[in-house]
C-alpha cells in the first residue's frame, strides 16, 4: 500500500469518531496529581482516568507484598494470561515438543500469553519500546531477562494494539515501566524457602539514583539484581506420581532399569507371541513381569495396557520416569539497568538507557532409554538374558524340537531390548542467555508538539551446552554391542568398572547442543499535540514512525555433536532478516462533553510480506459521573516467524507409542502395534501472514468515590493461524493425511510396509476465535482502624474455538485438557486473583487468593481411543492463599514476611504423564509444585 493511501486513511480518521487507544490505568489512589501522561495503548498524552480501553496497572509495591520476585511469577497471577507450555515448569525445553507442533528451543525461557493465544501474540515492551525475542525460539520475549527489581509498575493492555505498536500485539501488550527520576541508595535481600525442601529462591539487589532533572538538570539511576532458584525434583513431592492405576494413571514406557525384551525379526524373539489360553498377542517380555515382580526395581511398575491402551506390552514392565523429572529448573539471573537523563534545556531532555541480563538455567530429563534395533544386546554378551532359561514354561531355545509348542527364543541371535540407562545419569542441558538493550533518545517539546525520538539496539544470544547423561549414538551403540554393559541389574548389583567406563566413553558432556541469536535495531519517533478546539474540547493528535530491522540465526551445534541419542534440533539457519517500516497516526476527539472517540491507523511495510494497514477505533461515553461505557474495534497482523518459514526440518521420535491405523487398527494386529516411529517437522516458505479482527465492549461503574468496577467483553478472530498438526493428529486422521505417513518396503507376504516416519509441515490453519469477559472491582477506603484496599481481578472465557480449515467444524476448547490436534495450551473458563490489604501506621497486611477453576481430564493421552477405568472425568479447581505483613517502624528499614500457599495445598490430581504436559499426577500449567513456602524481605535505604 502506498503512503498516499495511508494519507487517505488518516483523512477518514478525522471525519469519524474514534479510538481511545490511550486508555489509562485502574488505580487505587484516591487523590492524583492532574498531569498529562502517555499510557500503554496510545501515543497521545492525556489526563489519567478510566479510558476507552481495558488497561490494568500493577504497582511494584503490590508485588513486593505478595512475595513476587520474577516476571514469570507475575504472569502466574494474571487472570488474563493463558495456561500454556510457556513457563519453566511446563516447558522443559524444546526437544520433547517437536513432535507436538510446538515451538522448539525454549530452554531457560518463559513467555507471556495474553488471552491464551500463545507467546507470539503478546507484545512485551520496556518503557514503551521493543525488546529482542529470545535467541533460541526467535518468536517471543524471554521475560526472565526483565529486571523486576527496577520496575515501578506494569501496564497490561488487554486489547489488540497493532494500530499503535505493529505486529505481535494481537492478544495485548505488557509494558514494564522502570523507575523514573529515582534518588537514593537502597539494598534489598529476599529469601523464599519451601517447607518441604527444594525449589528455594533468593534475591539481592542494589538500587542507586542521583540528581534532580529540575534542580540539577540530570538524573542517573542504576540497578543490579541477582536471583537464584534451586532445582526441585519429582521425587521431592509425593503428588508427582505416575503410577496410580486405581485412578486411571500408569506410565506408557517399556524403557525400564531392568530391560524389557522386544519382538523383532532377526532377533531372539522374532515376532509377537501368544500364551496358552490367552488370545492377546504380546510384543514385550520381562521375567519380572511374568513373576509379578516388576516393582522389585526402584520406580519400576507393572505395565498396564488397560490404562494405556497397548495390551501388547503387558508382559513387560514400565517405569515411573516422572519421578526423575525436574519440577523446577535451577536458574541464576543477573540483571543490570542503568539510565541517565540530562536536561539540555527547559524543553529538551536527552537520555541513555542500558538494560542487560545473563540467565543460566539447567533443564534435566530422565536418563535415556535405548529403544531401537541399534541397541540389540549381543548373543555372546556376558549378561545375555535367555527367556528360554528364565521362563522355561513358556519359552524354548533353538535346540528344542520343532514340534515343541512353546515360544521360540533363539539364543544364537541378539535380543532386542528396551532399557532405561540409569547409570548414564539424568540428561542435562545447561543454557546461558545473554540479553541487552541499549537505547538513546530525546524527549521534549518543539513548536507546541510533544515529541520523543529513540534509537535502540537489542539482542538475545543463547547457547545450550550438554551436561551429564547425553550420549553419542554411535558410541553407545558400540558400548552396548561390546557386551560390557549389563541392562539386567537386580537390586544390590551394579555395573562393573568396565561397564561404567564404556558408558562414560559414550557421553557427550560439554558439547554445544545448539545456539541462537535474535536482534532488533530500531529508530522510532512520536509527535503529539492538541491541534484545534471543538465545542466539547480540544482535539489531540499524534503522528509517528517506526523503522526497524529484525534478524535471527540458529546454530544446530552439529559440528560439536555428530549424532546424539534422543536429541534433535532444527538444522542450522544462517542469518535471516526482515526490514519493517511503519507510519501511524492517532486522533482523540471530544464529540460531546461526556463523549469522546479515538481513531488510530498504522501502515507497516515488510521487506518479505509487503504492506499491511491496521486501524483501531474506540469510543467512551460517560452519561453520569458514576458510569462510563466504552468500546473498541481493531485489526491485527502477524508475519510468520523465521523458524516456521526457513527452519528446515527436524526429526525426532514420537513421545509415546502409537498403533498403525492400517496394520493395527484399534490396537489389534500382529504388526504395527505400540510403535514409536520418527516424526519430521518441516518449515514452509510459502506461509501466509496471520490476521485478526477484534472488538471490546465495557462498562465502568463508580457508585462511590471509594469503589470502581469494570466489566469488559472481548472477542478475537485469528485467521490463517500458523501451526503444525502433531504426529498423533496425522495418525488419528489417517484417511485425510495419509500422504504425510511414510512407510518402508513391505515384508514378504504383505502389501503394506511398516511406518518409518511421519512428516508434519507448518501450514496456515483456518484459525481460532475466542471471547470472554474481564472483571475488576477495586475498593479503597479508610476507617478508624486503618486503610483498606480490596481488588478482584477475574477473567471469564466464554468460548475458545479452533479448526483446521474452513470446511471443518469448530472445536470448543474451553475447559478441555488439550490434545494433539490443537495443542496442549489450557483454556480455563474462570481465573481470578483476589487481594485484601490493610495498613495502619508502620504496619501493613496483605492476603491474596489465586483461583483457577477445574476442567475436563485427559481421556486419550496415549492415542488409545478410550478412557481408562478409574480415571476421574474432571480435574479439580485449584485455590492458593498467601499472607504477608510488612513493617516500616525502623528508620530506613522495611521488613516484609509472608507465607505462600498458606494451607499447603497440593495440586489437584490429573491422570496424565509428562510426555505431552509436564507433571505426572498433577498439571504444571496450573499448579505450583513448591507448596507452602516462607518469605522474608529486608529493604534498607541509606538516603
Amino acid at each position: 500500500m502506498k503512503l498516499n493511501k495511508l494519507a487517505r486513511s488518516l483523512a477518514l480518521i478525522g471525519l469519524g469518531s474514534q479510538l481511545m487507544t490511550g486508555a489509562l490505568a485502574q488505580s487505587t489512589d484516591t487523590l492524583q496529581k492532574v498531569e498529562r501522561v502517555e499510557v500503554t495503548g496510545s501515543s497521545i498524552k492525556r489526563v489519567k482516568d478510566e479510558g476507552a480501553l481495558p488497561v490494568q496497572v500493577i504497582k511494584a509495591a503490590d508485588l513486593i507484598k505478595q512475595g513476587v520476585t520474577s516476571v514469570e511469577q507475575v504472569l502466574g497471577t494474571l487472570a488474563s494470561n493463558g495456561n500454556g507450555l510457556d513457563n519453566m515448569a511446563s516447558n522443559q525445553g524444546g526437544d520433547f515438543l517437536n513432535s507436538l507442533g510446538s515451538r522448539a528451543h525454549n530452554n531457560g525461557a518463559a513467555s507471556a500469553s495474553l488471552r491464551g493465544l500463545g507467546p507470539g501474540y503478546t507484545l512485551v515492551l520496556m518503557n514503551g519500546r521493543r525488546m529482542s525475542t529470545h535467541g533460541l525460539n526467535g518468536s517471543s520475549v524471554d521475560v526472565n531477562s526483565i529486571p523486576l527489581a527496577a520496575v515501578d509498575r506494569i501496564e497490561i493492555l488487554k486489547d489488540g494494539a497493532s494500530a499503535i505498536y505493529g505486529t505481535d500485539a494481537i492478544g495485548g501488550v505488557i509494558n514494564f515501566i522502570t523507575k523514573k527520576d529515582y534518588k537514593g541508595l537502597e539494598v534489598t535481600a529476599f529469601t523464599d524457602v519451601t517447607e518441604h525442601g527444594g525449589g528455594n529462591i533468593s534475591r539481592g539487589s542494589v538500587l542507586f539514583g542521583a540528581g534532580d532533572l529540575t534542580a540539577d538538570r540530570f538524573n542517573v539511576m542504576a540497578s543490579l539484581t541477582y536471583d537464584s532458584q534451586q532445582r526441585l525434583r519429582g521425587r521431592d513431592r509425593d503428588f508427582q506420581n505416575g503410577y496410580q492405576p486405581e485412578l486411571g494413571e500408569a506410565p506408557d514406557t517399556t524403557g525400564t532399569p531392568f530391560a524389557n525384551i522386544g519382538a523383532a525379526s532377526g532377533t531372539a524373539l522374532k515376532a509377537s507371541f501368544k500364551l496358552p489360553g490367552d488370545p492377546q498377542s504380546y510384543s514385550r517380555a520381562n521375567p519380572l513381569a511374568f513373576n509379578g515382580a516388576c516393582n522389585t526395581i526402584t520406580d519400576q511398575v507393572p505395565y498396564r495396557g488397560d490404562i494405556t491402551g497397548f495390551n501388547a506390552n503387558n508382559k513387560g514392565c514400565a517405569y515411573d520416569y516422572g519421578k526423575q523429572w525436574s519440577l523446577m529448573q535451577p536458574v541464576d539471573r543477573i540483571n543490570v539497568v542503568s539510565k541517565g537523563s540530562f536536561a539540555l534545556s527547559s524543553d529538551t531532555t536527552a537520555f541513555v538507557e542500558v538494560v542487560a541480563s545473563r540467565v543460566k538455567s539447567a533443564v534435566e530429563y530422565t536418563p535415556i532409554q535405548l529403544t531401537s534395533g541399534l541397541y540389540n544386546y549381543p548373543a555372546n554378551g556376558p549378561y545375555y538374558l535367555s527367556l528360554a532359561a528364565a521362563l522355561p514354561t513358556y519359552f524354548k531355545d533353538q535346540n528344542a524340537p520343532a514340534a515343541d509348542p512353546r515360544i521360540l527364543f533363539d539364543t544364537s541371535k541378539p535380543e532386542r531390548i528396551r532399557w532405561r540407562c540409569i547409570p548414564c545419569g539424568p540428561r542435562q542441558q545447561n543454557t546461558t542467555t545473554d540479553a541487552y538493550r541499549v537505547l538513546t533518545g530525546l524527549d521534549g517539546v518543539v513548536g507546541g508538539w510533544d515529541y520523543k525520538l529513540g534509537l535502540s539496539a537489542a539482542q538475545s544470544k543463547v547457547n545450550t551446552v550438554l551436561g551429564d547423561g547425553n550420549m553419542y549414538t554411535d558410541k553407545i551403540v558400540a558400548a552396548m554391542a561390546s557386551g560390557l554393559i549389563n541392562p539386567f541389574l537386580m537390586p544390590g548389583q551394579s555395573q562393573t568398572a568396565a561397564g561404567l567406563a564404556a558408558i562414560d566413553g559414550a557421553k557427550a558432556t560439554g558439547a554445544n547442543l545448539y545456539g541462537g541469536k535474535a536482534t532488533v535495531k530500531e529508530l522510532d519517533g512520536t509527535f503529539s499535540k492538541e491541534i484545534f478546539d471543538l465545542p466539547a474540547g480540544k482535539v489531540g493528535a499524534a503522528l509517528g514512525f517506526d523503522i526497524r530491522k529484525e534478524t535471527y540465526q540458529f546454530d544446530d551445534g552439529s559440528a560439536s555433536h555428530p549424532g546424539l541419542n534422543g536429541v534433535s534440533s532444527t538444522p542450522a539457519l544462517p542469518t535471516v532478516s526482515r526490514d519493517i517500516k511503519a507510519v501511524f497516526g492517532e486522533l482523540q476527539i471530544p464529540i460531546l462533553k461526556n463523549l469522546e472517540a479515538q481513531l488510530a491507523v498504522r501502515h507497516d511495510k515488510y521487506s518479505d510480506f509487503g504492506g499491511t494497514t491496521n486501524p483501531k477505533a474506540s469510543i467512551r461515553w460517560q452519561p453520569v459521573k458514576e458510569l462510563a461505557l466504552r468500546s473498541s474495534y481493531s485489526t491485527g497482523f502477524h508475519a510468520p516467524d523465521f523458524d516456521a518459514l526457513y527452519g528446515g526440518s527436524r526429526t525426532n521420535q514420537f513421545n509415546s507409542d502409537i498403533n498403525d491405523p492400517v496394520l493395527c487398527p484399534g490396537g489389534v494386529g500382529t504388526r504395527g502395534c505400540g510403535i514409536r516411529p520418527t516424526i519430521t517437522t518441516t518449515s514452509n516458505p510459502k506461509l501466509e501472514a496471520e490476521t485478526s479482527k477484534q472488538y471490546t465492549f465495557g462498562i465502568v461503574v463508580a457508585p462511590a468515590p471509594w469503589v470502581t468496577s469494570t466489566l469488559d467483553f472481548w472477542h478475537i478472530d485469528l485467521n490463517n493461524r500458523i501451526s503444525t498438526l502433531s504426529g498423533q493428529t496425522l495418525i488419528n486422521n489417517y484417511g485425510q493425511y495419509s500422504q504425510f505417513v511414510q512407510r518402508g518396503t513391505p515384508p514378504a507376504g504383505s502389501t503394506v510396509g511398516d511406518i518409518t516416519n511421519v512428516v508434519a509441515p507448518y501450514f496456515n490453519l483456518a484459525g481460532d476465535k475466542a471471547e470472554g469477559v474481564d472483571i475488576n472491582v477495586t475498593m479503597n477506603f479508610k476507617t478508624d482502624v486503618g486503610q483498606w484496599v480490596a481488588v478482584l481481578d477475574g477473567s471469564y472465557l466464554r468460548s475458545y474455538k479452533s479448526r483446521y480449515s474452513k470446511d471443518d467444524p469448530w472445536v470448543e476448547r474451553v475447559n478441555q485438557f488439550g490434545d494433539a490436534a490443537f495443542g496442549w495450551d489450557l483454556k480455563l473458563r474462570w481465573k481470578h486473583n483476589l487481594s485484601l490489604s490493610w495498613s495502619q501506621g508502620p504496619w501493613g497486611v496483605t492476603a491474596t487468593q489465586n483461583f483457577s477453576n477445574g476442567y475436563r481430564a485427559e481421556t486419550d493421552g496415549f492415542g488409545s481411543g478410550f478412557t481408562p477405568a478409574g480415571a476421574p472425568a474432571k480435574i479439580g479447581s485449584y485455590t492458593v492463599y498467601n499472607l504477608s505483613t510488612n513493617y516500616t517502624g525502623f528508620k530506613n528499614l522495611t521488613l516484609t514476611a509472608g507465607i505462600k500457599n498458606l494451607f499447603d495445598t497440593k495440586p489437584p490430581f490429573s491422570a496424565h504423564n509428562v510426555d505431552n504436559v509436564s507433571g505426572a499426577g498433577w498439571d504444571a500449567r496450573v499448579a505450583d509444585p513448591r507448596m507452602r513456602a516462607l518469605t522474608l524481605r529486608a529493604n534498607y535505604k541509606f538516603w
